[in-house]
C-alpha cells in the first residue's frame, strides 16, 4: 500500500506550519496571484476595488478633497462590471463635491424623527418648551405623514404646493396665519437640522412652506363692566360647592381667575407650573415701593412678570389655605417647590378649563355678545392686554415683555385700539 504523505496533505489544505521557502513554487505563485486579484487600483489609486473576506460582491473605496476614504458597495460580482460601476460612483461623488452637495442623504422621516429627539432634549432643558411641542405635533401629524417617504433633497416646489393642498383637506379648512407659521417653522427646523448633520447642503434650494393664510380673529374677551360683574360674582360662587371637594375647586378657580387677570400670565402650563419658590419681593430703590415679582416659563422662554398690587391678596389666600404660613412673606421666604395653584392638600389639578366653563355658565357670561363666540380662560389674558392698553398703564413694549409675546403680535391684535388710546390727543 502506498504511504500517504500527511505533511504534503496538510500543506495543500493550508494547515502547514512550514516556512514559505518550503512551499512548492507553483502553489506559492497561485496564492500570491489570488491575493492580488482581490484588490484593484483605479484612477491613479484614488479608487480601490476590493473583496471582503467571505464575500463575492465587489466594494469600492475612494478619496475626495477631504482626503478621507468613502466606502460603497458596487453590488456587482463580475470584475469588469464592478470596475465600471466603481468609476461611475467615484465620478458622481466628485460631481456632488464640486456642486457642494452632501455625499450622504436620508429620507425625510428619518431626519424628522432625529430632529424630534433634538427638540425633546431642548424641552427637557427648559428651552422653548411650548414652541418645541408645537413643532413636534406639526411634524408628527402632518409633515412626516406626507413627506416621510421622500428623500429630503428631492422635495420640489410642486411637491410642497401639493402638500399644502393635502394639509388643508385634512384639516377641513384653510389654516390661519399662526398655524401656517408654526408648520413652516417646524419644516425649516428639520432642514436646518439636516444641514447641521451633513445630510443636506446649504447650497441645495429646498422650497419652504407658505406662511400666508387667513387672518385669525381676535379671541373674545370681557368688557370692563363684565369684569366688574365677574369679580363680584366670584366670592359667593366659590363658597357654594355642594361638597367639600367642589368648594375646594371653586376656591382655587377664583384665585386662578384673579391671578390671571392680575398678571397677564398664560393659562395652562405657564401658570400651572408656578411654584412658591418662583415668587419674590422686588423693592424699587428710588421709590422704596415693594412689588410682587413672579418667574414664569412660557412659549418664549423664562421671564419675570409683575403682579398688580390688588392681586397680592390672591396669593395671600393661596398661601394661608395651603398652610404655607400665616402670610405671603412666610410663603415666599420658605422657597418651597410646592405648586402655587393647588388645593389645600397640595394637589394640582390637570386643568381648570371645565370649572371655568361652569363658572361662566352660572354667571351667564359664557358667550361673547359681540362675536357670538364662547369665552375661555384665554379670554382673561386678552382682557388683561386690552385693559392695560386702554387705561394707558403701559406701552406696547412694556406689555410685550410682561406677557411674553412680541410687539408685532400685539400690534396685529390691538392696533385698532391705537386711535382710541390717543383720543384725548386726537380730539
Amino acid at each position: 500500500m502506498k504511504q500517504i504523505d500527511f505533511s504534503q496533505l496538510a500543506l495543500l489544505n493550508g494547515r502547514t506550519e512550514q516556512s514559505p521557502a518550503s512551499i512548492p513554487p507553483t502553489l506559492a505563485a497561485l496564492r500570491l496571484t489570488t491575493r492580488r486579484e482581490t484588490t484593484h487600483h483605479l484612477r491613479d489609486g484614488e479608487v480601490v476595488l476590493y473583496l471582503r473576506p467571505g464575500s463575492s460582491v465587489w466594494q469600492v473605496r475612494y478619496k475626495l478633497l477631504d482626503r478621507r476614504w468613502h466606502c460603497v458597495t458596487t453590488r456587482q460580482r463580475q470584475l469588469e462590471w464592478a470596475k465600471r460601476v466603481a468609476c461611475e460612483i467615484y465620478d458622481r461623488a466628485r460631481f456632488r463635491e464640486d456642486e457642494g452637495l452632501p455625499q450622504r442623504t436620508k429620507r425625510f422621516d428619518v431626519i424628522a424623527r432625529e430632529c424630534i429627539k433634538a427638540l425633546e432634549r431642548e424641552i427637557e432643558q427648559g428651552i422653548r418648551r411650548e414652541t418645541n411641542r408645537d413643532y413636534i405635533r406639526a411634524t408628527n401629524n402632518y409633515l412626516i405623514p406626507y413627506f416621510g417617504k421622500f428623500m429630503l433633497a428631492n422635495i420640489t416646489i410642486d411637491r410642497v404646493r401639493h402638500y399644502e393642498q393635502w394639509r388643508n383637506e385634512k384639516m377641513g379648512r384653510v389654516p390661519i396665519s399662526s398655524t401656517l407659521a408654526n408648520h413652516a417653522s417646524a419644516f425649516s427646523r428639520i432642514l436646518d437640522f439636516a444641514i447641521e448633520q451633513g445630510w443636506l447642503s446649504d447650497r441645495v434650494a429646498i422650497p419652504r412652506l407658505n406662511r400666508k393664510g387667513r387672518k385669525g380673529s381676535a379671541r373674545p374677551g370681557f368688557s370692563r363692566e363684565e369684569l366688574v360683574k365677574l369679580m363680584e360674582f366670584l366670592p359667593q360662587w366659590s363658597r357654594a360647592g355642594e361638597r367639600k371637594n367642589h368648594t375646594e375647586m371653586r376656591l382655587l378657580l377664583r384665585d386662578y381667575v384673579e391671578a390671571l387677570l392680575g398678571t397677564g400670565c398664560r393659562s395652562g402650563r405657564e401658570s400651572m407650573a408656578m411654584q412658591w419658590r418662583h415668587l419674590e419681593w422686588h423693592v424699587d430703590s428710588k421709590t422704596n415701593l415693594r412689588y410682587l415679582r413672579i418667574w414664569v416659563s412660557g412659549k418664549t422662554g423664562g421671564r419675570w412678570l409683575i403682579a398688580k398690587h390688588w392681586a397680592i391678596a390672591v396669593f395671600e389666600r393661596l398661601a394661608v389655605r395651603q398652610g404655607m404660613g400665616e402670610s405671603l412673606d412666610q410663603a415666599i421666604a420658605a422657597k418651597s417647590e410646592a405648586w402655587v395653584f393647588a388645593t389645600s392638600a397640595g394637589v394640582r389639578p390637570n386643568s381648570l378649563h371645565t370649572s371655568f366653563e361652569l363658572l361662566l355658565a352660572d354667571a351667564d357670561m359664557r358667550v361673547d355678545p359681540i362675536s357670538g363666540r364662547n369665552r375661555s380662560l384665554y379670554s382673561l389674558r386678552h382682557s388683561y392686554a386690552t385693559m392695560s392698553l386702554m387705561d394707558g398703564q403701559m406701552d406696547m413694549h412694556t406689555l410685550a415683555k410682561q406677557m411674553g409675546t412680541s410687539i408685532g403680535m400685539l400690534e396685529q391684535h390691538y392696533s385698532k385700539m391705537t386711535a382710541t388710546m390717543a383720543a384725548d390727543r386726537l380730539a
